[in-house]
């Protein structure tokens, strides 16, 4: 009797797609933080080290950076009455 195949045909691969959607993340310009993790995200790559490679990007992704308002938004904030928030 013969085995049957466990996989009948060859898997099925994605053409980057999966890649860059893990691992694609765009840094922000003039950032040390965003730099260093984007070494870091290449060199995990170049290792071969995925999970690594992948906190990395999802780190840039998530890094907080201050909205810049325009001079249009805080003119039109003292008009409708907003008060600054106080910071102690």
């Amino acid at each position: 009797m013969t085995s049957p195949l466990k996989y009948p045909q060859p898997p099925v691969e994605l053409a980057g797609a999966v890649e860059a959607y893990l691992y694609d993340c765009t840094p922000a310009d003039g950032c040390g933080v965003c730099a260093a993790l984007v070494r870091e995200l290449e060199e995990a790559k170049a290792a071969k080290k995925w999970g690594a490679a992948y906190d990395a990007a999802a780190e840039v992704r998530n890094h907080p950076h201050a909205k810049r308002a325009s001079a249009g938004d805080s003119g039109m904030a003292r008009r409708l009455g907003a008060r600054p928030e106080r910071v102690e």
